[in-house]
């Protein structure tokens, strides 16, 4: 079984090149703004140990926390809430909801004043700005944990307007192929640089009777793995590229990179490189091909090497960007965040559990767990397979946000479009127009300038 490699979550610093894709108002975290009034604390709390400041003549309260299920499925998290009411007297009233009627359900929440203490929510810019952040959240800029925030997710993720409104409580995930090593080394093939190799190692693999790739598509979400990667490239060459998208000065239906990656990805399927029961291929599923070596290789970020190692740890497996053009970059999704809400009635609760999960040993307990790269700073962490490849990527400045995390707004159902670019009922340049088309939709509705 796989022990894990050492790996130390260190700064990452002005060099990361995705410093060139945010757009004006994403700032550093050092923002001068000061937090809410409700919400102010100490700056001296200590980083090093649990910081329930709570008060022992105060009152137990009951925090009401609203988060997503499907973040609830491992159980790390039970671990963290029962620490905390252990520590802090207070009882934590966790209420979910499936992800897919998420936004939704927070939406009503905050429309009838029945919103939560604590809120778990995504951290792109223009999903922080649909829950109306000056009005409903705590700004955290001035909070002595931002200053801990690894900056590659704090230039980026959790603010708006040069202000921190939230705090990462998942990994840095890296996007990229994860491949079965035992295939590989078996066909003498080695890790491919150039998007041609790939193509040729697919080959080969095919001709051993092996499914070079395997996609999900059922699901569908795992579709978009594919172009999240291989845009990190374009991106990477052209910086501004979001900016220019969030501004409408050009569209994606009118960037050939993109039509171009998304056209390589529907003649997977022509060349026989992907599995034959596309459509009804779960993510599970996919986990299980790869691991048994029934498939080489799946289009995934690392999130999924923790169940896929639980489940088979017996299984070889490793990590490479998506090669494209010889100078590859990794991509990385944004974490998910924790928020204070403002109108709490129970808003110095509420931060005190944000500081206590945001300590040093709270942290470090949680990340040995995960396994995944830290989105804070000055830990130790055993990473998995896989994510400790990624790793030397991301500490290099060689990665870049998935497009859709740079997005102004939500893309929308992505997913759906790319089920229907598989099953040949939109070609490559009508997926883009309805990304398009997506984003002008909710640019408009937001008020976005130059929609």
């Amino acid at each position: 079984m796989y022990k894990g490699n050492k790996a130390v979550a260190v700064l990452l610093g002005c060099t990361m090149l995705l410093a060139a894709c945010g757009q004006g108002n994403n700032n550093n975290s050092e923002s001068s703004a000061s937090p809410s009034s409700e919400a102010s604390g100490s700056a001296s709390a200590s980083a090093s140990a649990p910081a329930s400041t709570q008060a022992t003549d105060k009152k137990p309260v009951k925090l009401k926390v609203l988060v997503a299920s499907d973040w609830l499925k491992e159980k790390k998290w039970q671990t963290v809430f029962d620490d905390y009411e252990k520590q802090s007297g207070n009882t934590l009233d966790i209420q979910s909801a499936p992800v897919n009627n998420y936004k939704d359900l927070v939406n009503t929440r905050l429309a009838t004043q029945d919103a939560p203490d604590l809120l778990f929510y995504w951290s792109q810019e223009g999903s922080i700005k649909q829950l109306q952040p000056e009005k409903n959240l705590v700004d955290l800029s001035n909070e002595e944990f931002a200053s801990r925030i690894n900056p590659a997710v704090s230039k980026y993720f959790l603010k708006t307007d040069g202000k921190l409104y939230g705090i990462p409580v998942t990994g840095l995930s890296v996007g990229g192929v994860l491949y079965n090593k035992k295939v590989f080394a078996d066909l003498g093939i080695e890790i491919p640089k150039t998007y041609d190799e790939l193509l040729a190692a697919s080959d080969k693999i095919k001709a051993a009777g092996i499914t070079p790739i395997y996609e999900a598509g059922k699901e569908g979400w795992p579709l978009q793995l594919f172009t999240f990667s291989a845009m990190a490239d374009v991106i990477n060459k052209q910086p501004d590229l979001m900016e220019k998208i969030n501004t409408r000065q050009t569209t994606f239906d009118q960037v050939p990179e993109y039509v171009d990656a998304l056209q390589k990805q529907a003649d997977l399927q022509k060349k026989g490189y992907v599995n034959k029961d596309l459509f009804s291929g779960t993510y599970d599923m996919s986990l299980e091909q790869l691991a048994t070596g029934k498939a080489a290789m799946i289009f995934q970020a690392d999130w999924a090497v923790s169940p896929l190692i639980e489940k088979y740890p017996d299984a070889q497996i490793g990590m490479f960007p998506l090669p494209w053009d010889g100078d590859n970059y990794a991509s990385i999704s944004d974490p998910n965040g924790l928020y204070v809400l403002k109108n709490s009635k129970n808003v110095e609760a509420a931060m005190d559990f944000v500081k206590f999960f945001s300590s040093q040993d709270e942290l470090s307990k949680y990340f040995n767990t995960v396994k995944s790269i830290p989105t804070w700073t000055g830990l130790t962490v055993d990473l998995n397979p896989g994510t400790s490849d990624m790793n030397a990527y991301v500490e290099s400045g060689k990665a870049v946000p998935f497009f859709n995390a740079l997005s102004v707004v939500d893309i929308g159902d992505y997913q759906s479009l790319l089920q229907q670019l598989y099953g040949g009922q939109l070609s490559a340049k009508e997926v883009a127009a309805g990304v398009q088309s997506n984003i002008d939709k909710g640019a408009k509705a937001a008020g976005v300038a130059g929609f």
